[in-house]
């Protein structure tokens, strides 16, 4: 069932959640920047102003009031809003769905601000760089990771293992020597002949 006081179209339905929001009437209130950024962007222009002439090491802090939180916030959001309204047109105009950077700036010139466009090419400038440099750090911080993973791995692998009986490789590398004189008759003759002289050397005292 819809909800109570909805009536019926002229096609006997009831209409839509949908359709009822799109016939809402939208008021600034829907639209309002957050009154923290917009009083926290006012108060760091004004404090580089007031304290860019001040000699004293000492910093002022530039306050705003509720009221004057209050209409920076309605201010910038008409403004932007006015902005974007001709950004838009200039992007229709192109044949274009969503604004970029090039509409803006042309738009400011329409609205009668272009004093203003070497300053926002600027503030972009700046935001690009810092999130190149973000996306660097980043990637950097990446591959330092694979590294030291690579060279604990590699770290492992190089520690001696023992074989089957238990024994390191030097004590395997002297079995096997002893194993190799054993298996060659030359070794065994010449161990039977000293042997022999030894013999003989011991009968002769």
């Amino acid at each position: 069932m819809p909800p109570k006081g909805w009536r019926k179209d002229a096609q006997g339905n009831y209409p839509t959640t949908s359709y009822v929001k799109e016939q809402e009437n939208i008021t600034i209130h829907d639209l309002l920047f957050p009154k923290s950024v917009v009083a926290g962007l006012a108060k760091e222009a004004g404090n580089s102003v007031i304290n860019s002439d001040d000699s004293n090491e000492e910093k002022k802090t530039m306050m705003i009031n509720k009221d004057a939180s209050l209409a920076l916030q309605r201010s910038a959001t008409v403004f932007v809003n006015h902005l974007l309204l001709f950004a838009r047109e200039l992007s229709r105009e192109q044949d274009r769905k969503s604004c970029n950077v090039d509409d803006v700036l042309n738009a400011l010139d329409q609205i009668g601000y272009s004093g203003f466009k070497s300053i926002i090419r600027e503030k972009l400038d700046d935001y690009q760089s810092i999130q190149h440099l973000r996306k660097k750090k980043k990637k950097q911080q990446e591959v330092s990771t694979e590294n030291e993973t690579n060279k604990e791995n590699n770290e492992d692998n190089d520690i001696p293992m023992e074989d089957a009986n238990n024994q390191t490789p030097k004590e395997s590398a002297i079995e096997a020597s002893e194993s190799a004189d054993v298996d060659n008759p030359e070794n065994v003759e010449t161990q039977e002949a000293k042997k022999l002289k030894l013999d003989n050397d011991i009968n002769d005292k």
